[in-house]
């Protein structure tokens, strides 16, 4: 296993707190495709996790959700943190949270254990529901319950704020800060190197 793996139950919930889109790694007849879907979760004090999704109850994601057997899903957030770190030129490093793992789905009928998922589901996204939604708001809404078999989690290259957060050592970063494609900030010492190439332009700066 990588060093880096977390199977640390309380920052893989942190993790899955900061995610907003869930991938599910389905299959058919054509082969294996790819859903994103919103989500929620549940986690106990012994790791066990269920994730909550919801759908229309047709189509090729709730035929393949409706065989109860194991998937796979992964969710993800904060790439938007890259950094370019002279002198190597190809050393550019994002930073990034993840969480993978496999579980199987099984379709809600119960009034009430529905109407607990899509609240779950809601909340992962407001803190306040703005109106409030009752067995009947939902009776035509499919909803799955994923029991969790098998979860990790990853971050790579922590922001200071995440690793606070997770309780990891704070890795001092600094270069060229990219922000929607373009630099943000340059805060690298460049007089402690003898010829830097320039991310930008691939001439030195002594040139």
């Amino acid at each position: 296993m990588r060093k880096d793996i977390i199977t640390d139950h309380a920052k893989i919930s942190w993790i899955l707190d900061q995610c907003q889109i869930l991938r599910l790694g389905l299959s058919n007849k054509n082969g294996s495709y790819v859903v994103p879907v919103h989500y929620g979760y549940q986690g106990d004090s012994d790791g066990k996790y269920t994730i909550y999704i919801h759908g229309t109850g047709d189509g090729e994601k709730a035929a393949a959700l409706d065989k109860e057997e194991s998937i796979g899903f992964e969710t993800d957030h904060g790439h938007e943190n890259l950094i370019y770190t002279p002198p190597r030129k190809g050393d550019f490093g994002p930073s990034f949270m993840s969480v993978i793992g496999n579980g199987v789905p099984h379709k809600l009928t119960d009034p009430q254990e529905k109407l607990f998922a899509l609240r779950t589901l809601i909340h992962h996204y407001v803190n306040t529901i703005p109106v409030t939604i009752s067995t009947d708001d939902v009776k035509n809404v499919a909803v799955w319950a994923i029991e969790v078999e098998n979860i990790t989690g990853r971050v790579h290259n922590p922001t200071e704020e995440w690793s606070v957060a997770l309780g990891m050592p704070i890795k001092e970063r600094r270069g060229k800060h990219y922000k929607n494609g373009a630099v943000a900030f340059d805060d690298f010492d460049y007089s402690k190197l003898d010829d830097v190439p320039d991310a930008e332009s691939g001439a030195s700066r002594k040139e």
